[in-house]
C-alpha cells in the first residue's frame, strides 16, 4: 500500500484519544485482550507512554508502555503495539517502536521489554533482526488460556524480548546491518522437521553439545498452520517450547532469525554469548 497522506506520530494523552485506543484494541484482538481505559489513563499520567500514529486525525496505530522495575533496574514494558490491517507493511510498527525508543532514552531508560509468541515468525524477524532485540527467557502459557482471535485453542507461550536501546547491537540493527546478515556459520538444527502434504511437522530434538550456536525451525505462518492442521500447530507449540527452554537453561539466547525462501519454516538462531558480546 502506498500512503499519500502524511502520518503524524504523537503522545496520546487526551481522554478521547485514549478511548480510541481502547476501541482499536477490540478491533485487533477482541474484548478479552483489552487494556481498559482507567489503566491506560493512569499509566499515561504516571510514567507510562501511549504513542499514536494518525492520518488526518484518525488513529491507525499505537504503542503502549508502562514502567517496570526488577533486580534494582528500571525499564519500560512495551505492552501493546498494533496497526490497522489496511496500513500494515507500511513501516508504521517500526516508526512506533522508534518513537517509543526516543521517548524512553529521553526519560533515562536503557532497556525496553515485551513479550511475543515464539511461533509468530514475522514478529520474531521484526523484533530480533530489525530492532536488534534478543531473548533469554521463555514463559510457558504466560497468559493462561485466552479466547481472543490470535490465541484461542493453544497455550499462550511467550518469549520475553529484551531491547537494550542504547547498545551497539541495536544501533547496527536500526542501520539495517542485522536484517539479512545474521551469521549462522556451521550451526546445526536443534529440532528437525519435515513437510507432510506441504505442512511442516516438528520431529526429534538433538542434544545440546555446548556448541557456539544452533538453529531452531519455526513455521513461516503459524496462524495459517492453525487453520490447516491444528494437530501440527499443537505439536510445534510443545516441541519448540522444549527445545528453546533446554537451550536457555544452558545459557543460550535467541539472537536472530534466518528466513528460508524455499521451505515452510524459518530458523531461529540461538547462541551462547556473554552480554558484552551480544550487545557489541
Amino acid at each position: 500500500m502506498v500512503l499519500t497522506q502524511p502520518i503524524v506520530y504523537k503522545n496520546v494523552e487526551s481522554l478521547k484519544e485514549i478511548q480510541d485506543v481502547v476501541c482499536f484494541q477490540e478491533e485487533i484482538w477482541g474484548k478479552d485482550a483489552v487494556t481498559p481505559l482507567p489503566q491506560l489513563i493512569a499509566a499515561a499520567h504516571h510514567g507510562g507512554i501511549i504513542i499514536g500514529a494518525f492520518i488526518e486525525g484518525e488513529l491507525i496505530g499505537f504503542s503502549y508502555g508502562f514502567p517496570g522495575y526488577k533486580n534494582g533496574k528500571k525499564y519500560l514494558i512495551s505492552h501493546m503495539t498494533g496497526v490497522r490491517n489496511k496500513y500494515q507493511n507500511c513501516g508504521i510498527g517500526l516508526q512506533l517502536k522508534l518513537n517509543q525508543r526516543d521517548w524512553a532514552v529521553d526519560y533515562g531508560y536503557q532497556k525496553i521489554v515485551w513479550t511475543f509468541d515464539p511461533l509468530e515468525a514475522r514478529n520474531a524477524f521484526f523484533n530480533l533482526n530489525k530492532l536488534g532485540a534478543y531473548s533469554k527467557t521463555y514463559y510457558p502459557s504466560y497468559y493462561g488460556e485466552m479466547s481472543d482471535k490470535l490465541n484461542k485453542g493453544l497455550p499462550t507461550d511467550r518469549f520475553l524480548v529484551e531491547w537494550d536501546i542504547c547498545s551497539n547491537r541495536v544501533k547496527k540493527a536500526l542501520a539495517g546491518v542485522l536484517q539479512n546478515d545474521i551469521s549462522v556459520k556451521n550451526y546445526r538444527p536443534l529440532l528437525t522437521c519435515r513437510d507432510i502434504r506441504n505442512v511442516p511437522y516438528p520431529l526429534g530434538e538433538a542434544p545440546i553439545m555446548n556448541e557456539e550456536g544452533y538453529l531452531i525451525p519455526v513455521p513461516v505462518n503459524f496462524q495459517v498452520l492453525k487453520q490447516e492442521d491444528y494437530e501440527a500447530a499443537k505439536a510445534w507449540r510443545y516441541k519448540l517450547r522444549n527445545a528453546v527452554s533446554n537451550a536457555f537453561s544452558e545459557g543460550y539466547a535467541v539472537t536472530g532469525m534466518v528466513k528460508n525462501s524455499i521451505a515452510n519454516v524459518h530458523f531461529y538462531v540461538i547462541e551462547n554469548k556473554t552480554m558484552e558480546a551480544l550487545n557489541d
